[in-house]
């Protein structure tokens, strides 16, 4: 089931939290390539797996492997083909804007975000760690691709919206939150 019919947000929405990895940054496609895939030959399928390794699909080397390649790996990733687009609908629907997310086992996951968030969105409104639900109070919204996050997010009094990815298929596309924020 696609969340495709409309998205009503709060308003005023005070507080926007915004997930990096699979919401603005493309993790996903460099670590296929770690591991010698290419991701243009992928399928959804395949993509809902990888969106699952070090999650709920155990993948041994997972993290060993991302360190291996340093800080470099998170600041250099992509951004998503809606990124620009999201990030601007964000301030446009939010008095506060803050980056929400969690790192990988290891100093060089937060020190490249961070590089990443001040290179690529010009802010230092950036939170790194977990439980994210700690963040979560009434007007409070987080924008996710994992919905595992939503239970305990919403429990707190806040809203998760989820964002449709190949490992998240129930979520909302990312121009259906876009034309949610601009409202």
């Amino acid at each position: 089931m696609h969340h495709d019919a409309g998205l009503t947000l709060p308003t005023p929405l005070e507080v926007l939290f915004v997930d990096l990895d699979g919401v603005l940054v493309d993790f996903h496609r460099p670590l296929a390539r770690l591991y010698g895939l290419d991701p243009d030959a992928l399928d959804d399928q395949a993509w809902a797996e990888i969106g699952e390794w070090g999650l709920s699909i155990p993948k041994d080397d997972l993290w060993q492997r991302v360190q291996a390649e340093g800080a470099a790996f998170w600041a250099e990733l992509p951004k998503l083909p809606w990124t620009d687009a999201l990030w601007a609908a964000c301030h446009q629907a939010a008095k506060q804007v803050v980056i929400l997310t969690t790192p990988g086992p290891f100093p060089e996951s937060a020190a490249g975000k961070w590089q990443w968030v001040h290179e690529n969105l010009h802010t230092q409104d950036i939170l790194i760690g977990r439980p994210k639900e700690v963040c979560s109070q009434p007007g409070h919204v987080l924008i996710d691709d994992r919905c595992g996050y939503g239970p305990k997010w919403n429990a707190a009094g806040g809203l998760l919206v989820p964002l449709q990815r190949p490992w998240n298929p129930t979520g909302y596309a990312p121009e259906t939150i876009i034309a949610a924020l601009q409202r």
